[in-house]
């Protein structure tokens, strides 16, 4: 069983590749280039590949071919979100649209002026959202593992445009992040993090997914219940070549937990909620969830 090790694939070589074609050849072609490399996956990354189909088939019930058709297409567009994020961060010339479905829920935690989180999931590309909500002025500060970013970031920040970004890193054993929240949260600033991976060792909640039994992080719910700010569940997809959907929950809000008794019956009632949204985007939109990875409790067995 493949599981995360805190670590995306990616490598710095790799984008440097990437900004190249986009700068000398342009988003088309950089997409003609990627259907070899969406092939390399298909053929030879057995381990998530025997995820991704156990995924189409027996979570979503497609026949076999229809299956294998659904893991090349995941591997394509999981390249061209990432293309897609590159060109934007890099300032490459481009004519990405985006329609805002609950806009103006991040317009009402900002109002609220006591900062706020965004929680995705892996499916789709949020990260072109923060790159095209600036009309917020405001910082996004996206919560990841330290040795997921590190290389990778230092070669984005040499070449991306717009500075609304900024990346907290978890550190292991270590506890800088929490005051990094706290300072981001008094500036009234969003800290966007995903709700759907985790860490061997980290805490964790046991719940129904799509009709299995999954794990989900308890990080993200704990910080909302101990911190008091509001929450609101976000997802930007894919539809056409140059288009995005943005969605954006309404805020859900609890009070500041003060006993571990209010920080579980917070948590709980967050996650339900949490696991509703990221179900009925996986239906709509099932070759954009990018997990390659064992998720569900019955693949231990496997």
């Amino acid at each position: 069983m493949t599981k995360w090790q805190g670590k995306s694939k990616g490598t710095v070589i790799g984008h440097k590749i990437f900004v190249f074609i986009l700068n000398h050849l342009g988003l088309k072609l950089a997409y003609i280039v990627l259907r070899f490399v969406a092939l390399y996956y298909f053929l030879f990354s057995f381990k998530s590949n025997k995820n991704s189909y156990y995924f189409f088939h027996n979570i979503l019930k497609y026949k076999r071919s229809t299956a294998y058709l659904k893991i090349y297409k995941n591997y394509y567009l999981f390249g061209q979100t990432i293309l897609d994020k590159v060109a934007l961060m890099a300032g490459v010339k481009t004519k990405f649209t985006i329609n805002h479905e609950g806009g103006e829920i991040l317009d009402k935690i900002a109002a609220m002026g006591k900062g706020g989180i965004l929680i995705s999931a892996h499916i789709g590309n949020w990260e072109i959202a923060g790159q095209m909500l600036n009309r917020l002025n405001t910082t996004f500060n996206i919560l990841m593992y330290e040795n997921e970013r590190e290389n990778i970031k230092k070669y984005m920040d040499e070449v991306q445009k717009k500075k609304n970004v900024n990346i907290i890193a978890i550190k292991d054993g270590e506890m800088g992040h929490l005051i990094e929240l706290h300072n981001a949260f008094s500036r009234n600033e969003l800290v966007v993090m995903h709700g759907d991976r985790f860490r061997e060792g980290a805490q964790t909640v046991e719940t129904t997914f799509l009709g299995k039994t999954a794990k989900f992080p308890a990080g993200p719910f704990i910080m909302a219940a101990r911190f008091g700010v509001p929450l609101s569940i976000v997802f930007s997809v894919k539809e056409t070549a140059t288009h995005y959907h943005f969605f954006a929950s309404e805020p859900l809000q609890t009070k500041r937990a003060r006993t571990p008794e209010q920080t579980e019956k917070a948590v709980k009632e967050l996650l339900d909620k949490y696991v509703q949204e990221v179900e009925k985007m996986v239906y709509r939109y099932p070759e954009q969830w990018f997990n390659f990875y064992a998720f569900f409790k019955e693949q231990e067995l496997l």
